[in-house]
């Protein structure tokens, strides 16, 4: 069974590949793509390549406008790894993505909790983690209303591949 969840305004439901049009407008956006710490997709053909990466990862969503039907962004739960390489499987990592058009009207926080109330019912995991870049206050306000906690900081290496010099903020959440 494919897992759909609806809330007042949107419904998570899995990637198809006719949302192309609208992840390249979110992923291709560099204000977007910077504040989930990812790289922009300069063109659809890397726009396409990513959409095929969250239609064949476990529990990656489109967030669905009712009222559009627009894909405007995107939220998942990824595989938490131990710092042996090794997955650490009653936790997980989430992240998501916002078409800025839509920033500051809460989709965010709703699609959120909408997810953690599914896998809290289910109890597919006893803790989430997340992270935001230190000047990311928008999705540092996401992760407080969803009752996260900050629990440590990471500043990356000005040579680090992944975000250089910026600092990380760790958050994380019990749910059990």
């Amino acid at each position: 069974m494919t897992l759909q969840l609806q809330t007042d305004r949107m419904m998570l439901r899995p990637f198809l590949e006719s949302d192309l049009a609208d992840y390249f407008e979110i992923v291709g956006n560099p204000n977007s793509a910077i504040a989930a710490g990812f790289q922009t997709a300069r063109t659809m053909e890397d726009a396409q390549f990513m959409l095929q990466r969250a239609m064949t990862t476990g529990m990656v969503y489109a967030l669905v406008e009712r009222r559009t039907e627009k894909v405007i962004g995107s939220i998942g739960l990824y595989e938490k790894m131990g710092s042996d390489g090794s997955p650490i499987y009653d936790e997980s990592e989430l992240g998501y993505v916002l078409n800025q058009a839509f920033w500051g009207r809460g989709y965010m926080p709703e699609a959120g909790q909408a997810l953690i109330d599914y896998v809290s019912k289910e109890r597919l995991f006893q803790r989430l983690w997340a992270s935001s870049l230190d000047e990311n206050e928008r999705s540092q306000r996401v992760l407080v209303k969803l009752r996260f906690e900050l629990v440590d900081r990471y500043q990356h290496s000005d040579h680090a591949l992944y975000q250089p010099g910026k600092l990380e903020l760790i958050y994380q959440r019990e749910l059990s």
